[in-house]
């Protein structure tokens, strides 16, 4: 979580230091606006490129754990019902 912060962080400083350079700059009206322009769309597209890496990495994550409880479930129920035979057996043969 802290490297999806710190990736943000990197990318919205950038466009906006892009952003003041632009604005700054001493060229013509439309010039600047179509660079902001620009500017704007490649910065959607990296915020977009970041959030589908990373909903893919927790993704990722999600399938591991998923995977890991339901082995743990499967062992638990074939535990438990190998538990419940050893306690008939015993009480068997206690009678």
């Amino acid at each position: 979580m802290k490297s999806i912060r710190i990736a943000l962080a990197i990318t919205l400083a950038a466009a906006a230091g892009l952003a003041a350079g632009i604005l700054i700059a001493p060229e013509k009206g439309k010039r600047t606006r179509r660079k902001l322009t620009e500017a704007g769309l490649d910065l959607i597209e990296d915020l977009e490129e970041s959030c589908q890496d990373t909903l893919e990495d927790l993704k990722g994550k999600a399938e591991k754990e998923y995977h890991k409880i339901a082995q743990r479930c499967q062992c638990g129920s074939a535990c438990q019902k190998s538990d419940q035979q050893k306690e008939a057996t015993l009480s068997d043969a206690n009678l």
